[in-house]
């Protein structure tokens, strides 16, 4: 897994726990050497509302938690390591 950075999974739908029990689910458009995450078609889901936010930027320190689902993760792996078997 060394293999994959964070710039990897830009256009990869994730899965962001935020502080306050918050779950942000969108996709991942860019984030800084903060660790700031720009998120597009947010979907906010809370223990009691469910609602659509749009763009969002998550800041750093209120991140919990980062996940994918299993099979996103393993095509951005797979597609990583084709383009540099490429390269060699």
């Amino acid at each position: 897994m060394d293999l994959l950075k964070l710039h990897d999974f830009i256009g990869a739908r994730v899965f962001v726990t935020v502080a306050g029990n918050r779950l942000l689910s969108g996709t991942l458009v860019a984030s800084d050497c903060e660790l700031n995450l720009l998120l597009d078609n947010v979907e906010e889901t809370t223990s009691e509302t469910r609602r659509r936010l749009g763009l969002v930027s998550v800041p750093e320190n209120t991140i919990e938690s980062i996940k994918l689902h299993e099979s996103a993760l393993n095509s951005i792996l797979k597609r990583k390591q084709t383009l540099l078997r490429d390269i060699v």
